[in-house]
This record gives structure tokens, sequence and C-alpha cells, in this order.
């Protein structure tokens, strides 16, 4: 995830940010699929890649988001 994309998530309610992270996660869902449709290139695996890594980073930050406060 960018750092722009953090520090707009942590500035934000929790309802809010996760309502971001959702959006941000189906844009990216949509971008997968679209790159997938387009063949197996080395260049295409690689962009699936980095998709993903950005949708992990998306899923941790939800898990802290979502984390009982103590």
């Amino acid at each position: 995830m960018t750092r722009q994309l953090e520090d707009t998530i942590d500035s934000l309610e929790t309802n809010d940010a996760l309502r971001v992270l959702d959006a941000v996660d189906g844009t990216l869902d949509a971008l997968r699929q679209d790159a997938l449709s387009l063949g197996e290139t080395p260049e295409i695996k690689e962009l699936v890649r980095r998709i993903d890594t950005y949708k992990g980073h998306l899923d941790r930050q939800r898990s802290v988001l979502l984390a009982p406060s103590a």
C-alpha cells in the first residue's frame, strides 16, 4: 500500500477507513482480472504478483483496523 493511502486510512474513522480499503480492493480485483484476460506473459505475471502484494497490504491494514483495542 502506498504511503499516501496509509496516511489517509490513518486519518479516518474506522468505518470510513474500511470503506476506502474495500473500494481500493475492488479496484485492484478489477485490474487483476483485466490483466489476466490479456494472457500469460512474464510482464502480466509480474503485474498480477504486484497487485496481489498490494491486496495483501490491504488485508493487513484491514486486520489492524478490526483488531480489538487494548
